[in-house]
């Protein structure tokens, strides 16, 4: 999305526009619950770049806590036959349909077998949403409990609608997660 519809979209959403800088693409933010949730473009570096949206909140939270929601295919399949994780919350259809990894089996059972959370997720048709612990912020140590609760596209969102889609799955899920007592108050 070009800088002039990330300024119509910050309005859109009572965000802040935040212009291009020399490290940075121009994006939107906008405070959730005390938690800034981040609108940007990001470029591939492969030999076919794209350009692809990614929807990112940070968050504090008490207890180490990751994870990983995609949907399954042929590949996953195979990957579980050798191994791979996936752990099973208790609804057929939903477990059919995703791959969910964790570090807590407990906590993101929990989370996803909340109506809502699970609903939202099975919203879209294609999903990658992520619970991450950050390394580094700007290139500096991150506070061990700041986390990045990110939903990754592999295209460049031009619609206001699905932004505010993707907005409101990642604001169910930090509900969910203020619910379990995770996010620092």
């Amino acid at each position: 999305m070009n800088t002039k519809k990330w300024q119509e979209f910050a309005e859109h959403i009572q965000g802040e526009f935040v212009k291009k800088s020399f490290w940075h693409t121009s994006k939107v933010e906008k405070n959730y619950k005390g938690n800034r949730i981040v609108f940007e473009n990001y470029t591939t570096g492969d030999e076919t770049s794209q350009t692809c949206t990614k929807v990112t909140a940070f968050l504090y939270l008490k207890k180490d806590f990751i994870f990983q929601v995609y949907n399954s295919n042929f590949f996953t399949t195979i990957a579980k036959y050798f191994g791979m994780q996936d752990i099973l919350v208790g609804n057929p259809e939903f477990d059919e349909k995703y791959i969910v990894k964790s570090n807590d089996g407990f906590k993101i059972k929990q989370l996803l077998r909340t109506p809502e959370v699970r609903n939202e997720i099975e919203n879209f048709k294609y999903i990658y949403i992520t619970l991450s612990n950050s390394k580094t912020f700007w290139n500096r140590k991150a506070p061990e409990n700041l986390y990045e609760l990110c939903y990754n596209t592999q295209k460049d969102i031009k619609d206001f609608r699905e932004l505010e889609t993707i907005y409101h799955l990642l604001t169910v899920v930090i509900n969910q997660l203020q619910e379990m007592y995770l996010i620092e108050d």
